[in-house]
């Protein structure tokens, strides 16, 4: 495409040097569609940009500043302009809360490196043997950011499947992390629903037996379930175990006897457990 003035066109360097984007840059942004020049010369293959460009390329230096993708950076160029500002907001929100978990995150680190004893004396752990029974699991390897998205769409696909079936759901339903989740670890993550009846295992289902064990746990409201906050819960629980009794080959667990769509961050949401072998006598 040939603008009708050429000769009020700027370089790929002039316009480097106004928007305050490298030539790197403006190739990449070009190349992904975010900023395409405004024409090329067909016989040097120079890219040649408007002044009325430069408006977008800032905005796309300074979303680039705040911390958005490139993908994101595209959804908000695409919005129409009223959308745009939300966009921008619901991203900081999120940065807002990154923030504040990786703070409380680091708080928690430099306790345990100085060796402080951890801030558990608030829960009230309690110990309770669990039966054995039948259940149907979902298992998946997953990233962090998919973690709270797989758990509660499971917690309420799993006993509808159950039910579809023809059997009965016959305990509340809990989540076993046979591994760490986080940015170096997926699991895996295995989403747990007792049940009766006759069961067939379809779509990734799994039937297996839970077996019976002794749990130490803690009830967290909905807010405390949120990380790093539930680390603690977590350190509180091991703690427990280990002083009453030796660890268990189970993996530790959460409990959701709730829907937890319809919770407040104030209303209890469920249990972190963990699995051990009590002393005797």
């Amino acid at each position: 495409m040939t603008p009708t003035n050429p000769t009020a066109s700027m370089t790929i360097s002039a316009f480097a040097g106004a928007s305050r984007l490298s030539l790197k840059a403006l190739r990449l942004y070009d190349e992904l569609g975010l900023l395409p020049p405004e024409w090329v010369d067909p016989d040097n293959g120079y890219r040649h940009y408007s002044h009325k460009q430069l408006p977008q390329a800032r905005l796309i230096g300074l979303l680039r500043q705040l911390g958005l993708s490139l993908g994101s950076i595209r959804a908000v160029l695409d919005a129409p302009a009223g959308q745009q500002p939300d966009l921008i907001r619901g991203h900081w929100t999120q940065a807002e809360i990154q923030h504040t978990q990786r703070r409380e995150l680091a708080r928690y680190v430099l306790r345990t490196l100085k060796g402080e004893p951890p801030m558990t004396q608030h829960f009230n752990v309690q110990q309770r043997h669990v039966p054995a029974q039948q259940i149907a699991t979902l298992s998946r390897r997953l990233r962090v950011d998919e973690l709270p998205g797989f758990i509660e769409q499971q917690l309420k696909a799993l006993p509808q499947q159950i039910m579809q079936a023809g059997a009965t759901v016959a305990g509340i339903p809990f989540v076993i992390y046979h591994g760490q989740v986080n940015a170096d670890n997926d699991g895996p993550v295995e989403v747990c629903v007792p049940y009766s009846g006759s069961l067939i295992p379809t779509g990734g289902l799994t039937l297996r037996e839970a077996p019976a064990h002794a749990e130490a746990y803690v009830t967290l409201s909905k807010a405390q379930f949120s990380f790093p906050s539930i680390l603690e819960a977590y350190d509180a629980v091991a703690d427990y175990a280990s002083a009453h009794g030796e660890n268990s080959s189970l993996s530790p667990r959460e409990v959701y006897p709730h829907d937890w769509a319809g919770l407040k961050d104030s209303d209890p949401a469920g249990d972190v457990a963990w699995p051990f072998v009590p002393q005797q006598g």
